[in-house]
């Protein structure tokens, strides 16, 4: 009995002198990190950048669902302000779907879409798993308490000093870990871009879960109906048998009346939802032509897409100020 309390003490000694090692807390914790299998995390993050003449700062809200190996949803609504102007609001939302790579910022009309092949899903945010990467040093610079899931918690301050690669630029993170969790619960980064300019992000998690059930439709984008595609810069003018491809020096069409698709009882299943994407061509009076699905989800919903598309009304692309045919133009349909 003597002997098993003994080792019991000596192994709480042992697991002590462990969280005193940040080298180990760091490995323990981007082990934890990797280990996980989906994780969901909202938070903000705040970025300075101070120089000379030079003053930006921007705030970054988001929330993130994570899915090994390549699904993603992240959110994002931004707040940035530059010297004294006043300050602007944007937003982004990037879904992987295991399949595609879609983006959507707002205030906009467009979209984009990559194949995940092509556009790596990389988590910007809650992914810890390269913490022991580059490190130069690491120290414990003492504790602190953050707000974290509705609460004051308890976390080790680890000072890292890293390098972009192996003898390059050196840069600084102060790291909140809860050591019980594993955790990092906020995230300081230093930079300093130039002798006189100096970049600080700091990262700040309200709530952050691993191996969490998600949602069905987690990772399904959705992008209001009428919403165009774009294909990104386009090359040399192209026109083929009188169709103009978008692009310089074409105005593109614009998209004037529309119709949401029609789901009757019969037709798609419940409980899938989600985007078609809808190919046409738009004629020198505005009409549709040649419609068909870029991206479909089956069940009945691409061919209520078509249907919808075909009453759409939009003002021509032109050329040199007169109205030409112009497409293929790609548009969302979405199935909410």
């Amino acid at each position: 009995m003597v002997v098993a309390l003994l080792l019991i003490v000596l192994a709480g000694f042992a697991s002590a002198q462990t969280n005193e090692d940040p080298r180990v807390l760091l490995q323990e914790t981007a082990a934890s990190a990797h280990a996980a299998k989906s994780w969901l995390a909202e938070g903000m993050t705040t970025s300075a950048m101070t120089g000379q003449g030079m003053r930006i700062h921007s705030e970054i809200h988001f929330k993130i669902a994570f899915e090994r190996p390549s699904k993603m949803r992240l959110e994002i609504d931004t707040n940035e302000t530059i010297g004294g102007m006043p300050p602007s609001r944007s937003g982004t939302l990037m879904v992987c779907d295991g399949i595609d790579h879609w983006t959507h910022y707002s205030p906009g009309t467009t979209f984009s879409r990559a194949t995940v092949g092509v556009s790596a899903c990389r988590p910007e945010f809650g992914d810890y798993s390269n913490l022991t990467e580059n490190v130069v040093s690491a120290t414990l610079s003492g504790e602190d308490q953050v707000q974290f899931a509705g609460k004051a918690q308890e976390c080790k301050l680890v000072l890292v000093e890293y390098a972009t690669v192996p003898g390059s630029e050196r840069y600084t993170r102060t790291l909140c870990v809860d050591p019980i969790q594993h955790l990092v619960l906020r995230d300081v980064v230093e930079r300093r871009l130039a002798p006189d300019r100096v970049l600080v992000e700091t990262t700040t998690y309200s709530s952050y879960v691993r191996n969490s059930a998600l949602a069905a439709d987690t990772f399904r984008f959705h992008v209001p109906t009428g919403t165009f595609e774009d294909d990104g810069p386009q090359p040399d003018l192209i026109v083929e048998n009188g169709v103009y491809h978008l692009g310089a020096p074409i105005s593109p069409p614009t998209l004037v009346s529309k119709t949401e698709p029609a789901v009757t009882p019969d037709a798609p299943q419940p409980g899938i939802s989600g985007v078609v994407v809808v190919s046409l061509q738009v004629n020198p009076d505005g009409q549709p032509s040649n419609i068909r699905t870029e991206r479909g989800l089956g069940h009945g919903f691409d061919e209520k897409a078509v249907e919808s598309v075909r009453q759409w009304r939009f003002n021509p692309g032109t050329k040199d100020g007169a109205p030409v045919a112009v497409g293929p133009v790609k548009v969302a349909v979405n199935f909410p």
